[in-house]
């Protein structure tokens, strides 16, 4: 996405959405923790699927294991990318509506004087 052909408007309005969407994501103490518990148990469970395969053969309960904890790792990857990527695309957004302002501010004074 462009940030240099978005109106002022719009920009406000992806930055309030990026603001509202992070600081839901902050407030929340347990979600975080839940979440690496959530990612260790999904570890332990494809582990446990590999060990047993190797121990006792393949059957559908180590199966289910393994795609249980690749799904639940996967998950987890795919949730703590999306938050870099938006906390990032929020600092982009900050300095451009900063560097607008900083424009306005030099053309009005430059046309006071």
């Amino acid at each position: 996405m462009d940030l240099k052909t978005q109106t002022d408007a719009e920009l406000i309005s992806l930055r309030d959405r990026l603001n509202e969407w992070c600081l839901k994501h902050q407030e929340s103490k347990w979600g975080h923790r839940f979440w690496i518990l959530v990612v260790i148990l999904g570890v332990f469970a494809f582990l446990q699927g590999i060990i047993d395969i190797f121990i006792s053969g393949i059957n559908l309960l180590d199966i289910f294991l393994i795609i249980l904890g690749t799904i639940t790792c996967f998950s987890w990857y795919k949730d703590e990318n999306r938050r870099k990527i938006n906390i990032g695309f929020l600092a982009e957004i900050n300095g451009e509506i900063a560097l607008r302002d900083y424009k306005d501010n030099i053309s009005k004074e430059s046309k006071t004087a």
